[in-house]
């Protein structure tokens, strides 16, 4: 007996490696997608430039920690910025001479910072097994873990240079020493000092890449309350010490740039509470929304079986199940609020599903008989041939991941055929394809020169309507009228909402959208009714119809092009 301990823990130690490597060796399948390539300089995640760009304020070797940018706090761009540096140590940095050369530098950054979401990713993994094994047993932990390691988001996000996958890593460590504090038998006694504290330091973490992760200590206050009364208010103040000390050292500017910080901070807020353009009006309310959200996230059937699974256990009152709840409800609330709703808001409240489906796997095995059909049930949930979840949705991102952009397509396409002009709905971005190397560049670049090295480079020349004394505007119908291009090129980023957003009943914008939502929808209707007079549609490259949520489509956007009818 006296060698089963450290047997057990070296047996757990094995697992929890085996499943990191898994998911990390899945997560760099497609890992370069949307680098730069001989078609375009800019990654096609419309965020990774910018948090690249504000990473770059950060200069560790001359003490300067505060980036002057405070949407999400600095933890992230630190590393993001360290790890710039050792690119450049080892690859070679920035060209000012050689345009191409210095955005090659910027995907390699690029893929440096996703290979910490790759490592987040696969390290949420682990957290989840290490914080359950020894209330579900290795099986049923290895089965919860099983859920983070191959859900589609999370693995499509695990491969892209943003905060979510880290924040998301830091608030599963801090989850995991919570959870440790609640005592496994009469003869496990913990430290719970030294556990309140690197559950603080993990918070503080999440919160300094993340400002939400710090909701995570939360739960540490049913933990303390139910086991550990007598210390209740000294393990808080040690989790919550440790927390806000770290935030601070990963956060400087809340010190050293105060009125920036608050500044950021605030249009933060704002900009949650009022909506993201047209994306999220006229959708339901965020309490339902994330519903689907998450199961699109991990898959409708695991997600199913996980709420399943944890209303199983608090009926079983099972001691890491109020922990789990209590953030999981009080950050579904504040979520649930938001005007946007981001399917990577929902990340982690996939820590306390995978747990439901854990429990579930291992309580109805522990049950046996008849109860075997729902473990066979919830295991073909994750590894079966499901529509739009387990590891089928998975493989078939990755798909996506690794071969030609709809985008690409549709520039060869465009090349290859006889267009000499190829008009634009809106001006270029992200979703634009690419007929000339800078059509990604970020808009904090000025309009009008985006719009000038549009004019100045691309081939075939592209077209976005202006007129003398006006402000341009996306859906000008003077496009087709007036400059008459051969060929149309729009993405389903530019015209799902506004599609989606016009009443078939009353032949008219939403009644909800404000006056210029309305002017938006209107717009792009008067279009598309110009747009099919004079041209039929000559090519569809990705998926039929927008089928994805927003921040999903970033890897498989429909590209429509349109051309111009022959008389």
């Amino acid at each position: 007996m006296a060698e089963a301990k450290p047997n057990l823990g070296r047996f757990v130690a094995q697992i929890a490696a085996v499943l990191f490597v898994l998911s990390f060796g899945l997560r760099l399948v497609g890992i370069g997608w949307g680098l730069q390539n001989d078609l375009h300089n800019q990654s096609y995640h419309p965020d990774e430039l910018p948090v690249f760009a504000a990473s770059q304020a950060i200069k560790p070797t001359e003490g300067k920690f505060a980036p002057g940018f405070y949407n999400y706090g600095t933890a992230y761009l630190t590393m993001l910025k360290v790890s710039s540096d050792v690119v450049s140590a080892y690859t070679g940095g920035e060209d000012p001479k050689n345009e191409d050369a210095t955005w090659a530098w910027v995907s390699r950054v690029h893929f440096a910072g996703r290979l910490l979401s790759a490592l987040a990713g696969a390290g949420v993994v682990v957290a989840v097994f290490l914080s359950f094994w020894r209330t579900l047993g290795i099986t049923g932990a290895a089965i919860a873990a099983a859920v983070p390691a191959l859900a589609p988001a999370l693995v499509v996000h695990s491969r892209f240079q943003t905060v979510d996958m880290v924040a998301t890593f830091f608030l599963a460590m801090a989850s995991m020493f919570i959870l440790r504090m609640i005592p496994a038998g009469e003869d496990d006694k913990p430290n719970l000092t030294r556990l309140a504290a690197l559950a603080g330091v993990f918070a503080g973490l999440s919160a300094g890449t993340k400002y939400t992760g710090i909701l995570i200590l939360l739960s540490l206050i049913p933990v303390v309350i139910m086991h550990h009364r007598s210390a209740a208010l000294k393990l808080l103040a040690v989790a919550f010490g440790s927390a806000f000390l770290v935030f601070l050292i990963t956060t400087p500017g809340l010190v050293t740039d105060t009125a920036k910080f608050m500044e950021d901070f605030r249009y933060e807020m704002t900009h949650t509470s009022t909506g993201h353009g047209l994306v999220f009006e006229g959708t339901t309310s965020g309490f339902i929304y994330h519903l689907a959200n998450l199961a699109e996230a991990i898959g409708p059937l695991v997600f199913l079986l996980g709420a399943i699974g944890l209303a199983w256990a608090a009926f079983e009152k099972k001691p890491w199940v109020a922990s789990v709840l209590v953030f999981a409800l009080a950050y579904y609330l504040l979520i649930g609020r938001a005007e946007v709703k981001f399917l990577r808001y929902t990340f982690p409240l996939v820590i306390g599903l995978a747990a439901g489906f854990g429990f579930l796997v291992s309580e109805a095995n522990r049950r046996g008989g008849n109860w075997r059909l729902l473990v066979g049930f919830a295991i073909f949930a994750i590894f079966g041939v499901v529509p739009r979840g387990g590891i089928t949705r998975t493989a078939e991102m990755t798909a996506w991941m690794t071969t030609d952009d709809p985008r690409d397509q549709a520039a060869k396409f465009i090349r290859a055929s006889d267009a000499k002009t190829v008009g634009l709905a809106s001006d270029p971005w992200f979703y634009t394809p690419p007929l000339y190397k800078n059509a990604g560049v970020t808009r904090a670049v000025p309009f009008d020169e985006r719009l000038d090295r549009m004019r100045s480079e691309s081939q075939p020349q592209f077209v976005y309507h202006q007129t003398a004394g006006e402000d341009p505007f996306p859906f000008d119908k003077r496009l087709i009228t007036e400059d008459k291009p051969d060929y149309i090129v729009v993405s389903s980023f530019e015209y799902a909402d506004p599609e989606r957003l016009w009443d078939k009943k009353t032949e008219a914008p939403l009644a909800s959208l404000n006056e210029v939502g309305k002017l938006q929808v209107q717009r792009a209707h008067d279009f598309y009714q110009e747009l099919d007079k004079s041209y039929e549609r000559a090519a569809v490259f990705g998926p039929p119809l927008a089928t994805l949520p927003h921040d999903m489509e970033y890897i498989q956007p429909t590209v429509l092009v349109w051309k111009k009818k022959q008389k």
